[in-house]
């Protein structure tokens, strides 16, 4: 993902980024078959924020997903995509 996503930049030009910052990635979770940790959606964000804001591009971003059992583990990505975000454009 980390070279895929300026490729797609650079290849379609867009005007904005609708992001879906969902965490039923995360390996707790019941639907999602990803296995990622808390810290791994956060260096998810983080890679696709930063590209975001090195190419200028504006980014919607919702939040979704969340079928763990273990709610800690939801409110700790989603507060850490804010996070991510408020350190990157402050």
């Amino acid at each position: 993902m980390r070279n895929i996503l300026p490729q797609l930049i650079e290849a379609h030009q867009p005007d904005f980024v609708f992001y879906q910052a969902g965490v039923d990635v995360l390996a707790t979770d019941k639907l999602g078959e990803l296995s990622l940790t808390v810290e791994g959606c956060g260096e998810r964000d983080r890679l696709v924020f930063e590209t975001c804001h090195r190419y200028h591009l504006p980014v919607q971003c919702s939040m979704g997903g969340g079928y763990s059992p273990q709610l800690t583990s939801i409110l700790r990505a989603h507060t850490q995509t804010f996070a991510i975000v408020s350190g990157i454009y402050n």
